[in-house]
């Protein structure tokens, strides 16, 4: 893992240097990475560099680093003004640093790609800090009365020295109930990360972060569908054009999983003919996980140069120690492993950057669960009289619980939730109720926290008046920010590839939100306007098809497979994971067993989440602790 850092000791001139070297080193996480660093006065950056997008810049007036893979440069250096020659190692860097010259902190908001900035104002003693609009690049960071430090990983941040890490008992409850922690908290106590599309900005007397951006909701309702599909399919080839670059396509390639999003990205790169479209798709033995069909259908459609691989257990197995590393907190989205594989299949065809489909779902209405709250939701269409004072008091007085009527008290109750809470009910902490889970003790750590606090609050005070743009909200800032992208970035820069994601071009993401919720899903058509955009792009088998991504038989190894099952078990059961003080002993042995017996994802999916929270605490707090002692 690559990245870079900053660091600003209040009178602590003498130990930036060495601080910074330790959090410097502490990003690197492959032996080509190369890292430098610059100081000056009480503050300094470093970079620990695998790719050219990682660089570092000083001039009389400011210290930086950047990450950053910028998509509208020409553009930016006519805001800035920059001319001569500037080393190709630094380009970057230094438009940055002169943007910032002329607009101050503002300068994020000019940037149209994947980022993160830090930046130390010489002058007027100033660190700035940023990341892109969605978050595809990380932050961060922490401060006490002596030093701020801001950095792409929380364990190399911590190398500082300046926190005790004490984990976050309300990112574990998260973990279980996402899968992911959920941004600004971090899974240590006192570290922050960086929301996307914000800036934190540092000087003696203050710290603050402010937004330069966010998704909003309205404004094209009053536009004919026929042209707003043209207007999406425009918007949708100039962001990939952007993106694509005047790169080769011997080295850019692209994820096909045989959805609609990533077979619209390869149709539009094909569409520029710049020869075949290098694809790479991940298929599995277990054949109702494997989407290979589709993928090659669109493969054919644009002749692209089509790649497969079929990952096993044993893949999973070998690789799930290097995954949980990769990642700086727990993190149980377990299609992280199928992503890795393909990103690892397209390295070893020399490909060095791939653009993949992510956002396309949480910006145009394409997840099952927004169909299923529609027909939930529409229950609250019928009057309020007539939902309270009838067919309520009349389903009540029926004993029956199963058949039609049983069917009917169930869709009713589902129906009455908070939008919210209905939402997330499949989720573990909605299901399980968390004195089943956890341990008194710890219990009492969460003082009453609630897992819905996050995403109740994109809900209500988010930028959107209807239902359905509200929990497009939600998921953009959870399932896309918390945890797809940082599944699909982290996952690729473990093969040694970079990422890009053509759908989160501003202008597209920015067009999505005006759409009128009812081009999102149209009845119970999700996606409704994008298909009517791409129609004549898509194979019809690729439209019609159900979505699924990359998902994993996950479930099924740890049943399955004689070395994940052991393994787990070993591991769940063992006396460190016991002694954690977490999760009841009881509770564990009946998830395992509901999991044997089980046909369905569910009870396995679940095992996984607990497995790999219990590995990510031997890599980041186990070994943390043995190594100071």
């Amino acid at each position: 893992m690559s990245g870079i850092c900053g660091v600003w000791g209040t009178n602590q001139s003498g130990r930036v240097a060495a601080t910074l070297e330790a959090v410097g080193r502490g990003l690197s996480l492959a032996p080509e990475e190369r890292c430098e660093a610059m100081t000056a006065q009480e503050a300094g950056v470093a970079v620990s560099a695998r790719f050219d997008t990682q660089q570092l810049y000083r001039d009389e007036s400011v210290l930086v680093a950047c990450d950053a893979d910028l998509y509208n440069e020409a553009e930016l250096r006519g805001l800035a003004g920059t001319q001569g020659a500037i080393a190709e190692k630094e380009q970057t860097a230094a438009l940055l640093a002169a943007l910032y010259g002329r607009m101050g902190p503002d300068f994020a908001g000019k940037l149209n790609g994947n980022f993160a900035v830090v930046l130390w104002d010489r002058r007027e003693r100033r660190l700035v800090a940023a990341v892109d609009r969605f978050g595809v690049k990380r932050l961060v960071y922490f401060q006490t009365g002596r030093m701020l430090a801001v950095a792409s990983r929380i364990d190399a941040l911590l190398r500082a020295g300046e926190i005790t890490p004490e984990v976050n008992p309300r990112a574990i409850a998260n973990f279980l109930n996402f899968g992911v922690n959920l941004a600004p908290e971090t899974v240590f106590e006192g570290v922050r990360r960086l929301m996307p599309g914000t800036v934190l900005i540092a000087t003696d007397k203050s710290a603050r972060v402010a937004p330069y951006w966010d998704m909003r909701y309205g404004g094209a309702d009053h536009v004919s569908e026929e042209v707003l599909a043209g207007q999406l399919e425009d918007l949708v080839a100039k962001a990939v054009a952007a993106q694509v670059k005047d790169e080769s396509y011997a080295e850019l390639g692209a994820f096909l999983s045989g959805g609609t999003d990533s077979s619209t990205v390869v149709g539009m790169m094909s569409r520029l003919e710049r020869g075949p479209v290098k694809t790479f798709s991940i298929g599995f033995d277990e054949e109702r996980f494997s989407e290979l069909e589709y993928a090659a259908i669109t493969a054919r459609k644009f002749q692209a140069d089509h790649h497969t691989y079929i990952v096993s257990a044993a893949d999973c197995f070998e690789a799930l120690p290097k995954m949980v590393r990769f990642f700086d907190e727990p993190f149980a989205n377990s299609s992280a492993i199928p992503c890795y594989f393909c990103a690892r299949l397209a390295a070893q065809d020399g490909v060095r950057t791939l653009l993949g489909g992510d956002g396309g779902d949480e910006l145009f209405g394409g997840n099952e669960r927004y169909r299923t709250d529609k027909i939930f939701y529409a229950y609250q269409s019928v009057p309020k009289l007539l939902r309270r004072g009838a067919i309520e008091p009349a389903l009540d007085l029926l004993p029956v619980n199963g058949g039609p009527l049983g069917k009917a008290k169930r869709y009713v109750r589902r129906a009455n939730m908070p939008a919210v809470e209905r939402f997330f009910s499949y989720n573990f902490l909605s299901a399980h109720a968390p004195g089943e889970v956890f341990e008194p003790d710890f219990l009492e750590t969460l003082r009453g926290y609630s897992i819905l606090e996050a995403p109740a609050r994109y809900y209500n005070e988010g930028p959107a008046r209807e239902h359905l743009d509200r929990l497009l909200y939600v998921d953009v800032r959870i399932t896309l920010g918390d945890s797809d992208l940082p599944k699909v970035t982290q996952m690729a820069e473990m093969a040694g590839v970079q990422t890009r994601f053509p759908f989160l071009d501003p202008a597209v993401a920015e067009f999505s939100g005006a759409l009128p919720a009812h081009l999102k899903v149209k009845g119970l058509e999700k996606r409704y306007l994008f298909k009517r955009a791409f129609r004549n792009l898509l194979p019809d088998e690729v439209l019609r098809k159900k979505k699924h991504g990359f998902g994993i038989p996950v479930a099924d190894w740890l049943k399955s497979d004689t070395r994940m099952r052991e393994f787990s078990r070993d591991i769940l059961f063992s006396s460190r994971a016991l002694e954690r003080g977490y999760f009841r002993r009881g509770f564990m042995e009946e998830l395992i067993r509901l999991h044997e017996a089980d046909d369905t994802a569910y009870y396995g999916d679940n095992v996984w989440s607990f497995l790999v929270l219990e590995m990510w605490h031997r890599q980041f707090v186990d070994a943390r602790v043995g190594a100071l002692a």
